[in-house]
């Protein structure tokens, strides 16, 4: 994963839904990938850790996910 040190102006991030400056990631975003392109959103990295207590892990569906609101 590549880290970026400044946060796109004009969009916000998906878990916090604020746009401050600060380190982020391109999160992908699920069903959109084609010939291994897919779009992301811009993610604020510490967001991530801040909620790490929201992850939950689906076993059968193998996938870890969080809940956002918004």
């Amino acid at each position: 994963m590549r880290l970026f040190e400044h946060f796109p102006e004009h969009t916000q991030c998906p878990i916090c839904g604020k746009n401050d400056d600060r380190q982020c990631f391109l999160m992908p975003i699920a069903y959109t990938q084609k010939d291994r392109i897919c779009e992301a959103q811009p993610t604020h990295a510490h967001c991530i850790e801040d909620s790490l207590d929201q992850f939950v892990l689906d076993k059968e569906l193998k996938i870890i996910y969080m809940t956002i609101s918004g």
